[in-house]
């Protein structure tokens, strides 16, 4: 009897900790600090819950793949945002530290 309430007991903690899908937020970086981002009509806005960012590149492309907007960011920087008001109609990527994090029209 105690044997299979062991068993079950070290099988649900086995379960419990299995890792989370990496495909469940695809607008989160991996292998770095968790980044979401939301872009706006007139901004594109970074959202990080983890506060120590020591050096992080953000690049908006146009179609082509050249960087049209570049941004250094770290935990001094205040203003975590992207003024995108001035590009011209497109299909655009924004990209953080070389990874593609979401893809929109203008």
């Amino acid at each position: 009897m105690n044997t299979k309430l062991l068993l079950v007991a070290l099988v649900g903690l086995i379960i419990g900790l299995q890792p989370i899908s990496a495909n469940a937020n695809p607008n989160t970086l991996h292998n770095g600090p968790d980044i979401k981002v939301v872009v706006g009509s007139k901004r594109i806005w970074l959202m990080t819950d983890e506060v120590s960012v020591k050096s992080l590149t953000v690049q908006v492309t146009n179609e082509q793949g050249q960087p049209i907007i570049e941004k250094h960011l770290s935990s001094k920087t205040t203003d975590w945002s992207l003024n995108i008001e001035s590009l011209p109609k497109g299909k655009y990527s924004v990209n953080i530290g070389g990874k593609t994090m979401t893809q929109f029209d203008r």
